[in-house]
């Protein structure tokens, strides 16, 4: 029997299978040109996810400074001189503000880098001795009276924790550009020994005649607090200690490290001239002080006592602070100058005979104050 076999044709082969994959070539084709237009789109959307992601976080970077600098403003003006503000970074600006609620101290921060902002706010606790804020404060009475002939002037609030005492002499005027407040009253007049003795010589932020605005029943303020063993191994440190009393006569002390620390009474005799702080147990002014501010220990302090003035005591820039009183000896042409504050933990007693007074409050937060006095605390910090 014959078997009949088919036919077979290279070129119909090459045609069929011409036809099977030109659909694929045309759907490769068709896809690598899809991703040829959308690649750029793809990458451009993931390019800007990326600098959006990282704009963000380098915002959050920036408001983190903003509220550093808060921290800051904080430590060297205190809560009382506090402001909002801007800055600025390489990469970006940040806004800061203050606000209080409730008792609660807030300070929000927005960094904004190439439109992406991010917000940062801390809650602070405010540790700041109050009597900072003043120019004198006193733990019991402030008494200043302006003699016959001689000008007083204040720039700064006062306040005693019991009663303040403002007296003004014929012939003499005080002009005080601050509040007058106590715990207890306050009382100004004119020694002229007329009927009203309203203070005609006695000028409160500009108004006379009892018309000035005065402050009673305030609340009472907080004193810094120093750690002096700190203070001491400082002067130790820079050989600027002594371990009894000294006289010091037209001297110029300039300690190594800012203080002069003595274990002792202190008398002041002559023009001496003092480059930072001095401390000591009691401080007798006779001849003339004369403070230059270096460092950050400028703080004259009896540590102790007193600090009594019977000559010139002038600051550039100090906390003066006397555990007891600061008062002015019984003496004639007593002057004292203060840049700065001047705080006594009992009695401020410019009183006695003609002392020039010329004070200036500045705000002045020296380092190596106790945990207490620290200034604040970070309660919280939210990103």
């Amino acid at each position: 029997m014959k078997k009949h076999h088919g036919s077979y044709s290279l070129g119909g082969f090459i045609r069929n299978k011409k036809g099977f994959v030109l659909p694929y070539v045309l759907m490769f084709i068709g896809m690598i040109a899809f991703i040829t237009v959308l690649l750029p789109t793809v990458m451009q959307r993931d390019a800007a996810l990326i600098k959006g992601i990282r704009d963000r976080e380098q915002a959050r970077y920036v408001a983190e400074a903003g509220i550093n600098d808060a921290f800051a403003q904080l430590k060297s003006q205190g809560f009382a001189s506090r402001s909002n503000f801007t800055g600025s970074l390489d990469v970006g600006s940040y806004s800061v503000t203050f606000s209080e609620t409730g008792g609660r101290h807030l300070v929000t921060s927005v960094g904004t880098v190439s439109g992406a902002s991010k917000t940062v706010t801390a809650e602070v606790q405010d540790n700041t001795p109050t009597a900072l804020n003043y120019f004198s404060g006193a733990g019991n009475d402030i008494m200043v009276k302006i003699h016959t002939n001689v000008n007083g002037f204040i720039v700064g609030d006062l306040h005693a924790n019991n009663n303040v005492y403002l007296i003004v002499q014929p012939h003499a005027r005080l002009d005080i550009s601050g509040d007058v407040s106590a715990t207890g009253i306050v009382e100004e007049g004119n020694q002229h020994y007329n009927a009203d003795n309203k203070d005609s010589d006695l000028f409160i932020n500009g108004q006379a005649n009892d018309a000035a605005t005065i402050y009673e029943g305030a609340n009472r303020i907080t004193f810094p607090v120093f750690d002096f063993t700190k203070y001491k191994e400082a002067a130790i440190d820079s050989g600027d200690y002594y371990n009894s009393d000294q006289t010091f006569n037209s001297a110029t002390l300039s300690p190594g490290n800012g203080v002069v620390y003595v274990d002792g009474d202190v008398e002041i005799l002559g023009d001496c001239t003092l480059n930072g702080g001095l401390i000591a147990n009691n401080i007798q002014i006779s001849g003339t002080l004369n403070q230059v501010k270096t460092g950050d220990r400028n703080v004259i302090a009896s540590k102790d006592q007193d600090i009594a003035i019977s000559g010139r005591l002038l600051t550039e820039e100090a906390v003066v602070l006397a555990q007891q009183d600061i008062r002015t000896h019984e003496h004639w042409g007593a002057e004292v100058s203060i840049n700065g504050t001047m705080l006594a933990k009992r009695d401020v007693q410019m009183w006695n005979f003609r002392t020039e007074i010329d004070y200036n409050h500045i705000y002045i937060y020296p380092i190596d104050m106790t945990d207490e006095s620290s200034g604040f605390n970070v309660i919280s910090w939210n990103d």
